[in-house]
């Protein structure tokens, strides 16, 4: 069992045996193999979290990962590499959140390495979208039955939140945006608040009410980042001559800006890196941005491209660290906070209805991604196959996934 230590200042303290079976090495190992095959999107790879970790692991809960959705939908930065360190904090502290983090990055981060030095000593580029043919169907699939699954366990059978995702899955079909998301997630908390659809949270009177609380090295850390976002906005890079310390400033400041994922901060990188700073090419950072989607991680791993043009190996690790830990660092403060005031009957309320908007989400995000394919019969059937295999007999989402990868390459090569 998880308790939770209202305390310290950390997240959540796993009892003994639950320190024994998810130590450090098992947090690495584990997001390493899951950083292998995180291809997709962020809900692809909390996809497979929740089957590796959740239901064959048994290492957390359903319900923190649910949390960890909607603390990092509401926050900047990429959302899967954020609720990877949330994830690693809960279960090891600081160093696990680090541990989780580095796990899951390697695997992008390696190759991308690799395409830039081809790319920049032989002008060498790839176009593996013919190996990547079947795997969008098959990760698709496995968004559906990981949100479906949820669905089951945390929605069905309560009609206020039965209503509350429906509502959520048809907005998010049809309205885009990432001030969408967070009107969702406020509406869920609001709802939440004043119907208390969730009948386990007890009345002020039972479970206590508590001011909420703010540690000093919380405080510290928020000033820190504001610093560092402060410097962004000003153009504090045109004062440094130190090509490090100009990576710093730009990739930390893009971490602390990045609301909505990604692909909404491309455009905002491809002016800065093009028209202001005139880092890259126009034709470069298409080619950064195609790197990226070809390897298993977020689209921000292209910061490593930049870095390397700029500063070769010690650049890319610069940018790549300057682009993940700020945001991370910052999801960990705010999660704290949420934790250590988890008694609080009205953060009991609010968090009870922002949960069937995360399992909305899971499950829209999902039918978007099929929308966005050009299915044909063996698509259909990938998705088909995939979704009562991850669904019905619980298949790992990683064989699914390199089965789909193999499966590319036999007919794209083969």
């Amino acid at each position: 069992m998880i308790t939770i230590n209202t305390t310290a200042d950390t997240v959540e303290q796993p009892s003994p045996d639950a320190v024994k079976s998810t130590g450090l090495s098992y947090l690495f190992l584990t997001f390493l193999r899951i950083g292998m095959v995180a291809f997709g999107g962020h809900m692809a790879l909390i996809a497979v979290i929740q089957r590796e970790m959740a239901d064959k692991d048994k290492a957390i809960s359903e319900e923190l990962i649910i949390d960890g959705i909607s603390i990092a939908s509401l926050l900047p930065g990429p959302v899967a590499v954020n609720v990877v360190a949330y994830i690693g904090n809960h279960l090891q502290g600081v160093k696990g959140a680090a541990v989780s983090m580095l796990g899951m990055l390697l695997p992008a981060c390696t190759l991308m390495f690799i395409l830039s030095w081809c790319y920049f000593n032989y002008g060498y580029k790839t176009n593996l979208a013919g190996i990547m043919l079947l795997t969008s169907g098959t990760v698709s699939a496995i968004i559906l039955s990981t949100g479906v699954t949820i669905y089951k366990k945390e929605v069905h059978g309560n009609w206020s939140n039965i209503m509350i995702c429906t509502a959520t899955i048809i907005i998010t079909l049809f309205v885009k945006g990432y001030f969408i998301t967070l009107g969702l997630i406020a509406a869920g908390g609001l709802l939440g608040y004043f119907i208390n659809s969730d009948k386990k949270v007890k009345s002020p009177a039972q479970a206590g009410e508590h001011p909420l609380k703010l540690s000093r090295r919380s405080k510290v850390v928020l000033i820190v980042l504001g610093v560092l976002e402060l410097g962004f906005l000003s153009n504090a890079a045109s004062f440094f001559n130190n090509i490090y310390l100009k990576l710093v400033s730009v990739f930390s400041g893009i971490s602390l800006s990045l609301f909505g994922g990604g692909y909404v901060i491309v455009p905002l990188m491809q002016s800065l890196f093009v028209n202001d700073l005139k880092w890259l090419s126009n034709q470069q950072f298409v080619d950064s941005i195609s790197f990226s989607q070809v390897t298993p991680g977020p689209i921000l791993v292209s910061a490593l491209f930049v870095g390397f043009k700029l500063a070769g190996f010690i650049g890319g690790l610069i940018a790549v660290a300057a682009i993940f830990i700020p945001s991370a660092t910052l999801m960990l403060v705010v999660s704290n906070f949420i934790t250590k005031n988890r008694h609080s009957y009205t953060m009991k309320r609010i968090l009870s209805g922002i949960k069937p908007v995360v399992v909305g989400m899971i499950i829209a995000s999902a039918i978007l991604l099929i929308k966005t394919m050009t299915l044909d019969a063996a698509l259909i059937v990938t998705i088909m196959v995939s979704f009562i295999l991850s669904f019905r007999f619980k298949v790992s989402p990683v064989y699914l996934i390199l089965a789909s990868l193999f499966l590319g390459f036999i007919i794209n090569y083969i």
